[in-house]
């Protein structure tokens, strides 16, 4: 048989053939990775380096006007750190507030107009088995994009301080942001366990707000301040106790804020965003 009979056949064979059926749930799978790809496009940019003299870390953007938010240990005891943004830009950073030795976060603020931050949103309705994801520097590696899901959280009365993750992180990921499959920030990276395999924690975002009285300022968010314990009633459901509970508020909306304090009933009605904090005595 000559050889363009011999291809002549084989192109035959080949064309007859029928294809490989494509695995199931083929589809499913890349619409998963699509999303992922366009929300690592989205929230990257709002992702920072942060270096000080002690070591590097991670941080991200919570205002349009430069202010970071990260972790003191990255921070440390530094007045002044560098901050490297997405696009290569090099800028110093100055801290500016620190929620305290009890609470790993600090603020940073860069001197930027229009900075991309993404939404902060209350843990309250995140549940474990719930898709998070991070981008941040992890062993120097930087803007790497990692997944996982909550795997624990854990309660402090009414509040959720701070929640697990089985997300790969390194040192270096630290004080990025941990964020839903909305893209909206629900924690900040703080620590791991070494020698545990992807055992991580988070500090929420609402403990975040609490301790931060910058933070909370910021965004869109209601204080209540109140006596040591007391609970603290939101349109007649207790959100938090005293001395000082932030929560999420709707501008445009009016709430109504109660408490029993040493047997009586004082109230106030908050119009947000007119009114952003509101003392009960």
């Amino acid at each position: 048989m000559s050889a363009l009979a011999l291809a002549g056949l084989i192109l035959g064979v080949s064309l007859g053939a029928e294809q490989a059926p494509l695995p199931e749930g083929h589809q499913l799978l890349g619409q998963i990775e699509t999303y992922q790809r366009k929300l690592f496009d989205r929230l990257a940019p709002s992702v920072v380096f942060v270096r000080s003299k002690e070591g590097f870390g991670s941080g991200f953007f919570v205002t349009a006007q430069g202010l970071i938010l990260t972790n003191n240990h990255v921070v440390k005891d530094c007045k002044s750190v560098d901050v490297v943004l997405h696009d290569g830009r090099r800028l110093a950073g100055t801290v500016v507030a620190r929620a305290g030795e009890d609470v790993d976060l600090a603020l940073v603020q860069v001197p930027l107009q229009d900075t991309p931050a993404p939404p902060l949103e209350s843990v309250k309705g995140l549940s474990v088995g719930a898709w998070v994801g991070s981008i941040g520097h992890g062993a120097g590696a930087v803007w790497t994009f990692n997944t996982g899901m909550v795997s624990n959280i854990y309660f402090d009365g009414m509040d959720r301080p701070v929640f697990q993750t089985q997300i790969p992180l390194n040192p270096g990921n630290s004080g990025g942001p941990i964020f839903d499959r909305l893209g909206r920030v629900v924690g900040v990276v703080t620590a791991g366990i070494k020698d545990a395999n992807a055992m991580n924690f988070s500090i929420s975002i609402d403990l975040a707000r609490r301790t931060l009285k910058q933070l909370a300022d910021s965004s869109d968010c209601l204080t209540i301040l109140a006596p040591e314990k007391v609970p603290v009633f939101v349109d007649n459901v207790m959100v938090g106790a005293g001395p000082r509970v932030v929560l999420q508020a709707v501008p445009g909306k009016t709430y109504n804020v109660f408490a029993i304090i040493e047997g009586r009933m004082a109230r106030a009605s908050a119009a947000f965003p007119e009114i952003r904090e509101v003392t009960l005595k």
